[in-house]
């Protein structure tokens, strides 16, 4: 039979508790506790249970479900509130481990059974997908740490690798040449000819598309840059408008960034000003009611149109009929920024903050293969040294 003693010390008043075991010579073993609640839930066990924070059995959907509440409602780990579009994903997320055959409560899981979890993510869904899934639930085994319904972390050490054996090949992005960039800018000059319906949403897209192609700016930052964060010279990135055109701030510390503009670029968007419909929300590039673009909308009605004219466009292997589809998205002219600040020689720190990339491995992963171009002159440049040295002597 197990038994509870009440023990009080220097640190305080704990609950241990005796019970029957086979693994130790005396015939018992022993198990401390915060609470007699807790105490007591283990005793009725008689020890088969690992220790229950709180004394609240938790099951792993119901510890999902207080995962999304709290980041949609508090702000886990002490951060805000996650944006609407953001949730979606978690929701997505979480209904997957939710759909998982969980046999034990969440105080109950070993390391064992998050791996047959992360196997059987791997065996049904996505290896993208897989190793964002798993990435949510050790948020998960986080929040439910910090709320004190477990101690410990049966997941710890159990990742899905990002790269794959050909993973390098496919993670390299497709960047518009100088002259595809040249073609483009040159349409974006000439799309505004031919009528004054025309003229009139080229003076918003125009200069937008230059402010892609020189700041390497995301396309959900320019749709949600306010016009106190530009200057002729610069633009500060303090924001962003989401899939749901919703205005909320960058998504990591390290979005928030200063990028320095060519004069012409900067004048260009401040002649744009004079234009401006209104906005109560200060918008740079707002809609004719003041609202943020819609990315749908801006893809229709200036991007594929101004694709076309620097004929841009290629067969869409997905399509019917010889549908046609743009080259590149616009997040080639964020490429296209990236790489020219690598064929600069820009050092790699300037180039991840110029990115806002949280982390320096992001830029490797995405531009990794640009840098690999510069190691054939980096090579030269020792050798080139050595021979100076040699012929010196």
């Amino acid at each position: 039979m197990a038994d509870i003693r009440k023990r009080t010390g220097s640190n305080g008043t704990n609950y241990q508790v005796r019970y029957p075991s086979k693994n130790t010579k005396s015939g018992y073993a022993y198990a401390t506790f915060d609470t007699l609640k807790e105490a007591r839930a283990f005793t009725e066990n008689l020890g088969g249970l690992k220790h229950i924070a709180g004394g609240r059995k938790v099951t792993v959907p119901e510890a999902v479900q207080i995962w999304l509440d709290t980041c949609e409602k508090i702000g886990r780990d002490g951060r805000e509130k996650v944006e609407t579009t953001t949730h979606v994903e978690y929701q997505r997320r979480g209904s997957i481990m939710k759909a998982y055959a969980w046999e034990k409560h969440l105080h109950e899981l070993e390391a064992s059974d998050v791996v047959h979890f992360r196997n059987w993510l791997l065996q049904h869904k996505s290896r993208d997908l897989a190793r964002r899934t798993l990435s949510s639930f050790h948020s998960v085994i986080i929040e439910m740490r910090l709320q004190g319904l477990i101690k410990d972390d049966p997941a710890a050490g159990i990742t899905i690798r990002a790269d794959g054996r050909y993973e390098e090949d496919d993670r390299e992005v497709r960047i518009p040449t100088d002259e595809e960039v040249r073609a483009l800018l040159k349409a974006a000059d000439a799309m505004g000819e031919g009528s004054e319906q025309l003229a009139k949403a080229w003076r918003r897209y125009r200069p937008m598309i230059y402010l892609a192609v020189f700041s390497g700016m995301r396309p959900s930052e320019y749709r949600g840059l306010a016009w106190s964060n530009i200057a002729m010279d610069r633009v500060h990135v303090r924001q962003r408008a989401d899939r749901l055109n919703q205005i909320g701030p960058v998504k990591s510390r390290a979005g928030r960034r200063t990028i320095y503009l060519p004069e012409a670029v900067g004048r260009m968007v401040m002649d744009w000003r004079q234009h401006c419909p209104a906005s109560t929300l200060g918008l740079v590039f707002p809609t004719a009611h003041g609202k943020p673009m819609a990315l749908n909308n801006f893809a229709r009605r200036c991007w594929e149109p101004l694709m076309k004219a620097a004929q841009l466009m290629e067969l869409d292997p997905d399509g019917e009929g010889g549908a046609m589809r743009p080259r590149f998205t616009p997040y080639g002219l964020r490429h296209y920024f990236a790489s020219k600040l690598i064929a600069k020689g820009e050092d790699l720190k300037f180039i991840q903050t110029s990115m806002g990339h949280a982390d320096i491995q992001i830029t490797l992963n995405v531009y990794g293969h640009l840098l690999k171009d510069k190691e054939a002159r980096h090579q030269r440049t020792a050798e080139e040294f050595a021979a100076e040295l040699m012929a010196a002597e």
